[in-house]
């Protein structure tokens, strides 16, 4: 039998990689990295969401500062304006000093101290606007300063439209925001966090697997180049035939790799538990299973995104997943095999493994370019129809990175992945036999690397 013996090289093959040190080292750094993205996504947002809720009596607020002092020239703020800014946290004082005394006081001073000072603009002897002017202290917080500029502009617009006879109902009704938004038809409309969610998780999964599938089939490249470099190749082939070589040594870099993905998601998954009770995490835990949390308009976003995202995490889906990141690997580490087989010499591996990273480059490319080019319309669900996009689902070259993604967030239906994955599969058989009919006749080939046209002749040939 052709595959006879590839077992052995299977076994082998398992055992001398997993004992490799930077196998070893690789696989603890990317476990740690893991857990930092993971907790670190999981708590920052908390810790800076604190850090928000004390800075409402700290930096960033008008509050910060000690004393503002508010120099009406144009005349437009009332007694009534001044309660309303301090009740908006703002700390008037009073002063005698005149402007270039506070200026010089406020350039000394070592305190948090603002002088706000409102002018008016003239055009045809009426009053065409206004100035609003900040001299703060070198201690001043910019975020402080920044937000009683607002506060005081605000005031100034508002005291402007009632001296217009303006009434405070309908400035009221005056300031209400107009919201706008592009939303194809029959596509469904995102909130914020769901267009966030569709937006990151086609990159970051185009990412992961592009690095366990991709590297992972380098790296059956390099192994077989240097056991055919170095003679040992010859020496094995003495007890098997040469298809069960590289049969043995794919499906080993197959389970390491799996191996390798399996331990990311337990690391990333009890990273996420052991930091639950501290971070945002375990805030939309709570929402989830609190309805009464779930009425508030910001939770109700957050449930319906969660919600959302959790209902295509379907027992055919994950199925559908694991088969293509099978099927994905297979297809890249059998084209790597003979990219290794291909070379007589190591100096040649790069040059040869060239198109092999161009093919993979490319796959990356389609399954998470689209995405960006078309984030402008993410919040409409819009982005499924990008020609590109659909292309980069049944693309064998790119469904093994694009399909995963377009499954978890919905993108596609169970059924269109089914036929992505038949069009995957199909290809890798096709590979599968290019590999039988070219291998044997190229693995103790010495000389010129052998080139792409010259494996399609030997695979025509009968």
């Amino acid at each position: 039998m052709r595959t006879k013996g590839w077992q052995k090289v299977f076994s082998f093959t398992l055992i001398q990689h997993m004992k490799t040190k930077s196998f070893i080292i690789g696989t603890i750094v990317i476990c740690v990295i893991v857990a930092l993205l993971v907790g670190g996504l999981n708590i920052v947002p908390k810790l800076m969401s604190k850090d928000e809720e004390v800075s409402s009596d700290g930096s960033g607020t008008p509050a910060a500062l000690s004393a503002v002092y508010i120099m009406d020239e144009s005349g437009v703020l009332t007694d009534e304006d001044r309660t309303e800014l301090e009740n908006g946290g703002i700390k008037l004082a009073q002063t005698d000093k005149s402007f270039s005394e506070l200026i010089d006081a406020l350039s000394g001073s070592t305190a948090q101290e603002a002088l706000v000072l409102i002018g008016t603009d003239s055009y045809g002897g009426e009053v065409a606007g206004y100035r609003v002017k900040t001299y703060y202290s070198p201690e001043a917080d910019g975020d402080a300063i920044d937000a009683l500029t607002v506060l005081v502009c605000a005031q100034v617009e508002y005291r402007n439209m009632l001296n217009a006879g303006v009434t405070p109902d309908t400035y009221a009704m005056s300031q209400r925001y107009v919201q706008t938004s592009k939303i194809q038809a029959g596509s469904e409309e995102w909130n914020i966090i769901e267009s966030a969610i569709n937006y990151i998780v086609p990159i970051v999964v185009s990412l992961v697997l592009f690095m366990l599938i991709f590297c992972y089939g380098s790296t059956v490249a390099q192994s077989i180049a240097t056991e055919k470099t170095s003679r040992v190749m010859e020496l094995l082939l003495t007890s098997v035939r040469p298809l069960a070589v590289v049969i043995g040594k794919v499906l080993a870099m197959g389970v390491v790799s799996l191996m390798q993905f399996l331990l990311i998601i337990i690391v990333g998954v009890t990273t996420l538990v052991a930091t639950l009770p501290f971070g945002i995490a375990g805030d939309v835990s709570a929402i989830m299973n609190d309805p009464a949390l779930q009425q508030v308009a910001e939770n109700a976003e957050i449930a319906e995104a969660v919600t959302n995202s959790m209902s295509n995490f379907t027992a055919v889906n994950m199925i559908l997943i694991f088969v293509i990141f099978i099927l994905g690997f297979l297809f890249f580490s059998m084209i790597a095999a003979l990219v290794g087989a291909s070379i007589s010499r190591m100096e040649d591996l790069q040059q040869a493994i060239q198109p092999y990273s161009l093919l993979g480059v490319l796959g990356l490319y389609l399954a998470y370019f689209p995405v960006i080019f078309n984030a402008e319309s993410i919040d409409t669900g819009a982005a499924t129809t990008n020609p590109v996009q659909v292309f980069s689902f049944y693309f064998p070259i790119s469904s093994p990175f694009a399909l995963p993604s377009a499954l978890i967030l919905g993108t596609i239906s169970p059924l269109q992945g089914v036929i992505a994955v038949l069009i995957l599969a199909a290809f890798v058989v096709l590979v599968a036999i290019l590999v039988s009919k070219v291998y044997e006749a190229i693995i103790l080939h010495n000389g010129n690397r052998i080139k792409i046209g010259d494996m399609i002749k030997l695979a025509t040939r009968k």
